[in-house]
Parts: C-alpha cells; sequence; structure tokens
C-alpha cells in the first residue's frame, strides 16, 4: 500500500521539460529577468507541487520505516510463539506416550484384585477379633510419626 502510494507520488512529478521551456527576458541595464504572467504562474505551481510531493514522500518515508519495525518485531513474535507450541507439542506428546504405556484395563482389575484381598483380610481380622491390635499398632504409628 505505501509502495503504491509512493509510486503514485512519483508519477506526479514535476513535469521538468516545461519548466525548462520558460521563456526568461532580461530587464535592461539589471542582472534581472522578466517572465510572462502565464510563465510565472507555472512555475509557481510546479514549486509548490515540489514541495509538497517532497513533504508527502518524506512522510511516507517515515511511516515505511515505521511499518518494517513492526514487521521485524511481529517476524520475532512469531518466532517466540513458534517455538513455545512446538515446546508444548513436545510435552503433548511425552503425555500421551506415558498414556499409551499405561494399560488402564490391568490397572483397573489389579486394582479391584486388591480391594477384594483387602476386604477378605478384613474379615478375617474381624473374625478373630483382632482390630484391636491393629488399631493400637495404628495409634503408636500416628504418635511416632507425629514426633
Amino acid at each position: 500500500m505505501l509502495e503504491k502510494a509512493i509510486e503514485k507520488l512519483q508519477n506526479k512529478q514535476v513535469d521538468v521539460q516545461a519548466v525548462e521551456q520558460i521563456d526568461v527576458k532580461n530587464v535592461p541595464l539589471s542582472s534581472k529577468v522578466m517572465l510572462d504572467k502565464k510563465d510565472y504562474d507555472g512555475l509557481i505551481t510546479a514549486a509548490q507541487k515540489y514541495v509538497v510531493q517532497v513533504k508527502k514522500e518524506r512522510k511516507l518515508e517515515k511511516l515505511l520505516q515505521a511499518a518494517e519495525k513492526a514487521i521485524a518485531g511481529l517476524k520475532v513474535k512469531v518466532a517466540e510463539l513458534t517455538e513455545i507450541i512446538s515446546s508444548l507439542t513436545r510435552q503433548l506428546d511425552q503425555y500421551h506416550s506415558v498414556r499409551g504405556q499405561l494399560n488402564v484395563g490391568s490397572l483397573q482389575k489389579e486394582n479391584k484384585e486388591l480391594k477384594q484381598r483387602n476386604s477378605f483380610y478384613k474379615s478375617i481380622i474381624e473374625q478373630h477379633s483382632l482390630a484391636h491390635l491393629l488399631s493400637r499398632n495404628k495409634d503408636q504409628r500416628q504418635t511416632r510419626d507425629a514426633r
């Protein structure tokens, strides 16, 4: 967009040949020159257009430099975000690989078997009235852990 604007301004450059074709007449007994009113108006218009054009070009150059600086900053940000994404992707792949190694079905089956064994042992302890021994050991462990 900025390049198109610069190109447009360059196409509107002052017609240098028209300025060079202005007929200049020397004033007698002086180093001054005379111009026709039409030539003078054309010269003024050309000078004004040139000044406006130069100002616009400077403004556009500043805008272009600012845009280039912003683009460079965005490129750096994109590189940082790309690195973060790749890091997170690697972490996610590690989690997937660990989950794949875990066999959920066998773990659930093993957990069920352990719960059954635990309840079986509890029933044996209750049948033989040994629960008071376990609770005493439990109290001793708690006081020992508290120290």
